[in-house]
């Protein structure tokens, strides 16, 4: 009784710690000043928008994956940022920082559950991008970011007068927006094209 006692507590422990970020909006529409004329998206609405992307791409495009734990994968992987936060390309960390970071932000979340290596080690496959699941998990994770930006770009929430100077300053923006991009979901597009082409994601 004792035990299944602890075993509910390591549950509503981790029910409460993630269930944080369900009040934590996306850093990068705060620093694109996306209009608040509605509210704007949280990590777990972007979670959501990644899965339901690689289903319907998994579906259409038949892919030689794991579906199940491409799900698994995109809905454990941001809960690094229960405890440092959702870091962009803007904010001065490495891709390498940004890793160690949220290796030891995931490993402290998942620490109260009992099959917590099995979850880090899902977190880890993604960050390290080797299979066919964790590279199109990831390329889900940044074509939803994208499609987000273009909806708000779309809907009129975003222009450059608005931004942020950390963005505007940025070498890669400037010379995307000097190339032509006329919107927030312009610049996001071309800003992650190397990504898309980086890999081949749909063999």
């Amino acid at each position: 009784m004792i035990m299944e006692k602890e075993k509910l507590l390591h549950v509503l422990h981790y029910y409460y710690e993630t269930n944080r970020l369900k009040e934590v909006e996306r850093t990068g529409w705060k620093y694109w000043n996306v209009s608040r004329s509605k509210r704007i998206e949280s990590i777990p609405e972007h979670i959501y928008g990644t899965q339901q992307l690689a289903i319907a791409i998994f579906s259409e495009f038949d892919l030689k994956i794991d579906i199940f734990k491409v799900i698994t994968m995109l809905s454990l992987h941001e809960t690094e940022e229960i405890n440092i936060g959702d870091k962009t390309p803007f904010d001065g960390v490495s891709e390498q920082e940004k890793m160690e970071m949220g290796k030891k932000a995931v490993a402290k979340t998942f620490s109260v559950l009992d099959k917590k290596d099995m979850f880090t080690q899902i977190v880890d496959e993604f960050n390290e991008r080797q299979t066919p699941e964790a590279k199109f998990a990831y390329f889900c994770d940044k074509m939803e970011c994208d499609l987000q930006a273009k909806k708000y770009s779309d809907d009129g929430r975003c222009s450059f007068e608005h931004v942020s100077k950390k963005i505007m300053g940025d070498e890669r923006v400037k010379k995307i927006i000097a190339n032509g991009a006329k919107s927030m979901g312009d610049v996001f597009i071309a800003y992650d094209t190397y990504r898309y082409a980086r890999e081949q994601y749909f063999l």
